[in-house]
């Protein structure tokens, strides 16, 4: 089983590298993918980083690379992807050469509204915050929610809670879902050694 963490537009940070050794207690093969293959450019603000990114990568080249690393295995996967990394993790999901993903946890995937036609091949689980700026999140979670293979939950928390690089950083929320990553991590080491 490999582990999988999708970074969001700030790329391999010391914050993502955190979540990663938090979670590589409960796993033992994980690792990172980001969009500048590891280069960590230490972004002042999230502007910064998202335009790098808009100009650089855009979120069809970060579906292509995190497509192309996948299919390099073919043992179980299963992804965990923040962001735009949610949001590439969901852009991939409908593709047949992925179907050794067994499931997939995609937190503040915004940009997940403008594929709602996507039929997911493999779990995956939605995590949502209470609002998002430039759409409903209730609007799209009824929308979603009905789709086979698709959990969606809702937080009180902001998008970005899970970054300690994010003006919405919830260090509550962060310690809940690390857990709650950390115990279905667990449960899969146990069931296969």
């Amino acid at each position: 089983m490999k582990i999988f963490l999708v970074s969001d537009i700030f790329g391999r940070t010391q914050a993502f590298e955190t979540i990663c050794t938090q979670l590589s207690q409960a796993a033992t093969d994980l690792q990172i993918i980001d969009p500048y293959n590891g280069v960590n450019h230490k972004f002042e603000t999230q502007t910064h980083a998202y335009e790098y990114f808009m100009d650089r990568v855009g979120l069809k080249e970060y579906q292509d690379i995190l497509t192309n690393k996948l299919t390099q295995y073919e043992q179980d996967i299963v992804l965990i992807g923040f962001s735009v990394g949610a949001s590439a993790i969901w852009g991939i999901s409908h593709q047949p050469s992925l179907k050794h993903v067994q499931k997939a946890f995609c937190f503040y995937g915004s940009q997940i509204r403008r594929n709602i036609n996507i039929h997911p091949l493999f779990d995956i689980e939605l995590i949502f915050p209470k609002q998002e700026p430039f759409f409903n999140v209730d609007e799209l979670i009824s929308l979603l929610h009905k789709k086979t293979l698709v959990t969606c939950i809702k937080i009180n928390g902001r998008h970005g809670f899970m970054n300690e690089l994010s003006t919405h950083f919830n260090p509550d929320y962060y310690k809940d879902f690390i857990q709650h990553l950390r115990t279905y991590l667990a449960l899969l080491k146990n069931r296969n050694p």
